[in-house]
Order: C-alpha cells, then sequence, then structure tokens
C-alpha cells in the first residue's frame, strides 16, 4: 500500500519509513532496508533517530561497509543527552555496534574500549547479552588471547536463545581449535553440523577438517575439506588439503592448494601469510624449479613475519638461495 509521506504527520513520518525497512530486511533485503533506515533517521528526532541511525548501521555491518557504519554512528552518537532514562541501552547498543565496526577495520584495542562500555551499561541498566559477549570474544581472539576469547565465547552460548546458539558453538569450536585443543572444538562443530540451517556450513566443515587434520586422520580431514572447498569455503578448505598434500609430500598439489589460498585471502591477513611462508617452503623443497616464484613467496611472507617467528628464519635462507640462483641464470643468459 503506498502512503505518500507528505500527507502524514511528522511523527508517523519516520515510523513509516522504519516499519517498510523492517519488513525489507525481513524479506532478505538489507540494502534497501537500510537505505530506508536513512530516511526514517532524516524524519526522526533525538533519540527516535540514534535508534533508525544505530539500525542502518548494523545492517551496514551485515552488508560489510564498515566505514558507512561507523559514520552513521559518529552522527547518531550526539543524539544522546543523559537526560532520558531509555538511553542507557540504546547507548549500550551504540557501543556494541561501534566495536564491530572498529573490528572490522583492524583496531581491535578501540573495539575492546568499546565493548568494555556496552557491557558496562547493560550491566547497570538491564542484563547481559548474548551478542556483547560474543563480539567480546571476537575482540580478543584478535588480540591473540585466546584463553579469554574463550571464555566470552562461553558465556555467549549460556546466553544464546535458540537462533544463536550454533553461531556462539561455531566461534567457540576455533577458539577450542587455536587454543589446539582440536577434539573438544570438533564435539561443538559437529554439534552446529547438526543444524541444517546454520548459513556458515562450508566453513564449518573446514573447521572440522582442521580438527581431523590435527587429530592425524588425513583421510578423513581430506573428505572434509573437499566437500568444504565444494560448498565455497576456499580458503579454509585450501589450506587443509596444501597440510594434507604437504604431509603426503604431493609438493606440485601441495602448491597448487597454497598458492589458491594466496589467490583468495585478503592480503596481509593471517591465512594469506601462511600461504605464501608455506609456498616458498614447497618451492624450496622441490629445488628453486622457478627461483623467482620462489623469491616473491618468500618476500611478501617475510614483510610480516616477526624475526622472534622461526619462520623468519627459514624464508631468509629460502630467499638468498632464490635470488643467488636468480643471479645464476641471469648470468648464463648473459654469456
Amino acid at each position: 500500500m503506498h502512503l505518500p509521506l507528505a500527507e502524514l504527520p511528522p511523527h508517523l513520518q519516520w515510523r513509516l519509513r522504519s516499519w517498510q525497512a523492517d519488513a525489507e530486511e525481513n524479506l532478505g533485503h538489507p540494502q534497501e532496508a537500510a537505505h530506508l533506515y536513512a530516511e526514517a533517521a532524516h524524519h526522526a528526532q533525538g533519540l527516535h533517530r540514534a535508534v533508525m541511525l544505530q539500525e542502518q548501521a548494523a545492517l551496514l555491518l551485515q552488508l560489510g561497509q564498515a566505514e558507512a557504519a561507523v559514520q552513521a554512528l559518529d552522527q547518531a552518537r550526539p543524539l544522546y543527552t543523559g537526560r532520558d532514562p531509555e538511553e542507557a541501552l540504546n547507548q549500550a547498543t551504540w557501543h556494541y555496534l561501534y566495536a564491530q565496526a572498529q573490528l572490522h577495520l583492524g583496531r581491535p584495542e578501540e573495539a575492546l574500549r568499546s565493548i568494555r562500555e556496552a557491557d558496562r551499561l547493560e550491566r547497570e541498566h538491564g542484563d547481559p547479552s548474548y551478542g556483547v559477549a560474543l563480539v567480546w570474544g571476537q575482540v580478543m581472539t584478535h588480540l591473540g588471547q585466546q584463553e579469554e576469547a574463550l571464555r566470552h565465547f562461553e558465556r555467549a552460548l549460556s546466553l544464546a536463545g535458540e537462533a544463536d546458539r550454533s553461531y556462539a558453538q561455531h566461534e567457540l569450536g576455533v577458539a577450542l581449535l587455536d587454543l589446539d585443543r582440536p577434539l573438544e572444538a570438533r564435539e561443538r562443530l559437529e554439534a552446529v553440523l547438526a543444524d541444517p540451517d546454520y548459513p556458515y556450513r562450508p566453513e564449518v566443515l573446514a573447521d572440522v577438517a582442521e580438527c581431523d587434520y590435527r587429530l592425524g586422520r588425513l583421510q578423513e580431514a581430506q573428505m572434509a575439506a573437499e566437500q568444504a572447498l565444494a560448498q565455497g569455503a576456499v580458503i579454509p578448505a585450501s589450506m587443509v588439503l596444501g597440510n594434507v598434500a604437504f604431509d603426503y609430500y604431493h609438493l606440485d598439489e601441495a602448491l597448487d592448494h597454497y598458492e589458491r589460498v594466496v589467490r583468495e585471502a585478503a592480503a596481509g591477513s593471517r591465512d594469506w601469510i601462511t600461504g605464501h611462508q608455506m609456498a616458498a617452503d614447497v618451492m624450496a623443497q622441490q629445488g628453486f624449479r622457478d627461483p623467482a616464484a620462489a623469491y616473491a613467496h618468500a618476500q611478501q611472507a617475510l614483510e610480516y613475519t616477526p624475526e622472534s617467528d622461526d619462520w623468519y628464519s627459514t624464508l631468509s635462507d629460502h630467499l638468498k638461495k632464490a635470488e643467488a640462483l636468480m643471479g645464476e641464470r641471469s648470468g648464463r643468459m648473459l654469456n
């Protein structure tokens, strides 16, 4: 039903756009919903405007538009006056969303400050929430504090409703894997696979494959990783397949998988660095058949590998050997 906005009183104009946005979101149209929430915010005032901007920011985060989400949240923040008793929990939501945005932008320290404030506001004015506990765990994972992350994920699971349990179980499984507890991790991940509606099943399959690999079950790991790869979890599945092929000394096959990781992963990400490290190592074991490619992989990985890491000296050796071979071949060509 079409309702001309101009014919409605001001207090219903923003509400109409809000209801339309909610309908679009439930229909699975996040981009359209984000635009409608922005329009609702334009027509709203005070706390209502802040809430509409935050709804827009939540959808922008879902769409992977973290910078745009921060802009919406920056517009919402000055609207909190401290005079309205209803502000506190909405402010907690603001900090929860801001923490997610900062995490997406690679600023975990800033995210930690914000998620702590979200938790404080919730405890002071309401009840702890599943979402805040989950994001806090994600922040601690990014900061490399896996034990602390595990504690928050366990709390998230205890607070989760039926619709959120699989998300919490998946995060918990990955945290246990990061702590090199693959048997416990596998139990959590199997519980997630039992949920047919969980949208990240390919990623869970890849994580199960990683568990099996660490438990020395190479055939099971390969089967699960192949399923995960076929279903779209390209990066984690390729990493497991590369590791399995490497352990079987199928070096050409391993190299193909690691190079796929490098192509698909974001530059500078953990998977991207590992892909370059392993590709350089495989090429070294193959006798530097392509020294220029080996040099490139080693060089890329070294940029992101600290000197304290065992990989640093290995990669430095690969780099020198590849460089020497390139020089020899160049000299022969000139003669």
